[in-house]
C-alpha cells in the first residue's frame, strides 16, 4: 500500500482527490497539510494533520504527494517534492511557465519518479463520447468542433487565483484547460490560434468570457466560455463531411462527489437522462437520427493508473509532457488575445 499526502483540503482535495485516493484500495490517505483548522479529521480521521510542507515532504512514510494548491505554487511545491524523492500528482494547469515544466519533467525522470498532472475530465462522459464518435468514422472528414464551458455565476469568491488578475487566474487556466486537454487528445497541436478574452463581472477581474478559435490544416476548433449562460444548449458539437455529432448535459462524477457518492457505490457515474447524444448521419443519400445515451465517465482510473505506474505494472496514461503541450496552448491563446492577432504555434 502506497502512503499519500494532500497538500490542501479545499474544493479539489475535500471533493475529488481524497475520496478517490480512499476509494483505490492500494493507496491511503496518510496526511493532510491544514496549516489552520484540522477540519479534514471529520472526515477522515485516521488521517495524520501536518502544519508545514516541509514536514509533510520530510516523511519517510510518504511515497505520493498530491499537489493541489493555487496555480503559482505547482510549481516550487512539484519540484520540492520531487527533490525529496516523492512521486507527485498535481493539479492542472501543470504550471504556468514552459520553463517550469520542462525543469519538472527532466527532474522526474532524473529522479525516477512519477511525475502526473489530474486531467480529469478525459475521464467524463463529453469526451468519451466525442472520443468515440471521432474513432468510428461515422462522421467523416470533420471540419469544426465546438466545445463549450459555460455556467452562471455572478458572485466573485474570495479565491484571489480565479478571480483577480494576476498570471494563471480566471476561467481560461481553470476550465479552458480542460477543453484544451480534450482538444490536443483528440486532435493534437493545432497550427495557431486567435483568441477573444474579456472579465464579464468587473472590469478589473480575470478572465470569465473566452471564445478562441484553433486552426488545424483542415478543421476549426472553438473554445468558448461565458459566466452568463442560463440557458445550455449543446456542449459538444461536432461537424463533419457525413453527419453531425451534438453531446447535451453533463457528467455526474463531480455532482456526485460533492454528495459524497464515490466510486463503488451503487448508481456511481451513471448518466442521468439529460445526458445523451444526437448523432445526425447521412449514408448513400439517406439521412438518419439517433439519440443515444450519454457514456459512463470513469474517474477512478485515475489513481488505478497512478497506482500501476508506480509499481510498474502499466505505463502512466497522463503523461506530463501532454499537460505542458495544454500549458503552451494556454499561453498561445491569452497572447493572441492581449495582441489581438492571429498567433502561429
Amino acid at each position: 500500500m502506497l502512503n499519500v499526502a494532500l497538500c490542501s483540503y479545499g474544493m479539489s482535495g475535500k471533493v475529488f482527490h481524497a475520496p478517490l485516493i480512499t476509494a483505490e484500495p492500494r493507496l491511503k490517505l496518510h496526511s493532510i497539510l491544514q496549516r489552520n483548522e484540522p477540519t479534514a479529521l471529520a472526515d477522515y480521521p485516521q488521517a495524520t494533520i501536518v502544519k508545514s510542507f516541509e514536514e509533510l515532504i520530510a516523511n519517510p512514510d510518504i511515497q505520493l504527494v498530491v499537489v493541489n494548491t493555487p496555480n503559482e505554487h505547482h510549481y516550487p511545491m512539484t519540484k520540492a517534492a520531487l527533490l525529496a524523492g516523492k512521486h507527485v500528482v498535481v493539479e492542472k494547469p501543470f504550471t504556468l511557465s514552459l520553463d517550469e515544466g520542462n525543469e519538472l519533467i527532466a527532474l522526474a525522470q532524473q529522479k525516477n519518479l512519477i511525475l502526473s498532472v489530474f486531467q480529469n475530465k478525459r475521464l467524463e462522459s463529453d469526451h468519451l463520447d466525442a472520443q468515440k464518435v471521432i474513432q468510428s468514422g461515422a462522421l467523416g472528414r470533420i471540419v469544426e468542433v465546438e466545445w463549450h464551458y459555460d455556467r452562471y455565476r455572478t458572485n466573485i469568491t474570495h479565491k484571489k487565483w480565479k478571480e483577480d488578475n494576476l498570471p494563471g487566474s480566471g476561467t481560461w487556466f481553470d476550465l479552458g484547460i480542460h477543453m484544451v486537454d480534450s482538444m490536443l487528445c483528440l486532435f493534437g497541436k493545432p497550427n495557431a490560434v486567435y483568441a477573444d478574452m474579456r472579465s464579464l463581472r468587473r472590469a478589473e477581474g480575470s478572465t470569465d468570457y473566452f471564445n478562441t478559435i484553433f486552426h488545424y490544416a483542415d478543421m476549426r476548433v472553438i473554445l468558448r466560455s461565458s459566466t452568463y449562460v442560463s440557458e445550455k444548449g449543446a456542449t459538444v458539437a461536432i461537424h463533419g463531411d457525413k453527419g453531425s455529432f451534438l453531446k447535451f448535459g453533463q457528467d455526474v462524477q463531480e455532482g456526485q462527489m460533492m454528495r459524497g457518492i464515490i466510486p463503488g457505490m451503487p448508481g456511481w457515474a451513471q448518466p442521468g437522462e439529460d445526458n445523451y447524444v444526437v448523432l445526425h448521419t447521412h449514408n448513400n443519400g439517406e439521412a438518419q437520427r439517433k439519440i443515444i445515451s450519454g457514456q459512463r465517465g470513469y474517474y477512478e482510473h485515475y489513481y488505478q493508473n497512478i497506482v500501476d505506474a508506480i509499481t510498474g505494472k502499466a505505463p502512466l496514461a497522463f503523461l506530463p509532457q501532454q499537460s505542458l503541450l495544454g500549458v503552451e496552448v494556454l499561453l498561445a491563446a491569452e497572447e493572441s488575445a492581449k495582441q489581438q492577432t492571429l498567433i502561429h504555434f
